[in-house]
């Protein structure tokens, strides 16, 4: 990815600045990344899913309450390690209600273990 101040950054170190894009609705966002990418452009689900990474393992509730709603069923799956350690962990970040929403998106899909972590 580029960014302001450099071109081909690696997107795991540039995907910080993208957290913002959480607060969006991930509908709009991946529609019109959709409508700007070429035939020859990489598919936005990665790009997509390293922000949810990202948002996974902030340092504040605030993103990980995010990254927990924008997470299709596929994602649940792939991120389902990271959503385990979120619903079960009291001391983290993340509050209650991201704990719960966690824990729902898991039980949703026959994921939840509550024995793991």
């Amino acid at each position: 990815m580029d960014t302001e101040n450099e071109s081909r950054v690696r997107l795991s170190r540039g995907r910080m600045w993208l957290l913002p894009l959480l607060e969006r609705p991930r509908i709009d966002v991946e529609s019109e990344a959709r409508a700007r990418l070429g035939a020859g452009d990489p598919d936005v689900g990665e790009a997509l899913r390293a922000v949810i990474d990202m948002g996974l393992n902030a340092w504040s509730d605030h993103w990980l309450s995010k990254a927990v709603v924008w997470t299709t069923d596929e994602e649940v799956v792939i991120f389902s390690e990271r959503l385990h350690e979120i619903a079960l962990e009291s001391t983290g970040p993340q509050s209650q209600d991201t704990r719960h929403a966690a824990k729902r998106r898991l039980k949703r899909l026959g994921l939840w273990s509550p024995s793991r972590g």
